[in-house]
């Protein structure tokens, strides 16, 4: 389970259990409450994702035969992994890729999407001090 421990604040960095995010780095900040569109999306991009990499390495005989049940097999796995809320940053990356929303962390608990607001309400005052 996450706790409020787990994240510290400083003026230059956050920090999530091991992972070191700059704040120079981040644009915005945001607690993501995910949809059922949301999940939905996901379990198609998944499904097709792994049935597609079958289609790549499979013979095309046996791509016709396991391809339903893979779709089937990532659709099931992408639902398995769901979460409702999402810790969000967005992040400039150096290697051109530009401005990218990455997910801090994930829970379904409430009382954690609690310590999320409080955590991102503390990354917003680093970033916009008044």
């Amino acid at each position: 389970m996450i706790v409020s421990n787990d994240f510290e604040v400083t003026t230059s960095s956050m920090r999530y259990k091991k992972n070191i995010y700059q704040l120079k780095k981040i644009n915005r900040v945001r607690v993501k409450t995910n949809k059922f569109k949301d999940h939905i999306l996901r379990a198609v991009f998944f499904g097709l994702l792994i049935s597609s990499i079958l289609w790549v390495i499979a013979p095309p005989t046996m791509g016709l035969l396991t391809a339903p049940l893979v779709l089937v097999g990532g659709i099931v796995s992408a639902l398995a992994s769901i979460k409702r809320y999402e810790l969000q940053i967005e992040f400039k990356h150096t290697d051109g890729t530009g401005l990218q929303w990455i997910s801090v962390a994930k829970t379904n608990r409430h009382s954690v999407k609690e310590i999320f607001d409080e955590k991102s309400d503390e990354v917003f005052r680093m970033l916009n001090p008044q």
